[in-house]
């Protein structure tokens, strides 16, 4: 995969993106000389080849799959094995997504900063945590506050359904779902 990526040659914008810092940051480390690259004439735009950041990120211990992202990236939290059995096997067969998984809200937090999920599939009730706070961490964070959330769960009624957005779910799917219900909400959370 890597690969594809060798001739790219990405601006202080793109790799402040990449690395979850600001722009002024990615200068800094231009300047100071942490991060190698070149400039367009003097004084012009900073660029930085694919190999220096890749070599950079590894240095200071920046995920390399944020570097590499082909592949949407598909979180699923829930405490019940069942379905984090049933839905990384239903995702394998549909696309080629990269399903990571948590069994609690905790583990969901150590995953959404490491692999900053394009999106989340989440129970509702877990047993550490309430989903809703999970989303609302999801949320609150730079790097993931696009990221879109499909709550799942057996026991919310309609009107706590309907209360759902507050919290910065983007989706609600009720359990038992059939595979075509789930296979249809997770494309369309990556078409919106």
């Amino acid at each position: 995969m890597a690969g594809m990526f060798l001739n790219k040659v990405f601006t202080s914008g793109e790799v402040a993106q990449i690395c979850g810092v600001s722009a002024d940051t990615v200068s800094r480390w231009f300047d100071l000389g942490q991060i190698e690259g070149y400039r367009l004439g003097p004084g012009g735009d900073r660029r930085i080849p694919y190999e220096n950041l890749r070599k950079f990120m590894l240095g200071h211990g920046i995920p390399l799959e944020r570097l590499e992202k082909d592949e949407q990236k598909i979180l699923v939290v829930d405490d019940d094995p069942y379905y984090l059995d049933i839905i990384p096997a239903i995702l394998a067969k549909e696309g080629s997504y990269k399903v990571l998984v948590a069994s609690t809200g905790f583990d969901a937090g150590s995953q959404v900063v490491e692999h900053n999920p394009q999106l989340i599939i989440l129970d509702i009730h877990l047993s550490d945590m309430d989903g809703r706070m999970v989303c609302e961490r999801v949320k609150s964070r730079p790097e993931t506050k696009n990221t879109r959330v499909l709550a799942i769960s057996g026991y919310v009624s309609e009107e706590e359904a309907q209360k759902l957005k507050a919290y910065g779910i983007d989706d609600y799917l009720k359990k038992p779902f059939s595979v075509a219900e789930l296979v249809e909400r997770v494309n369309a959370a990556f078409a919106s």
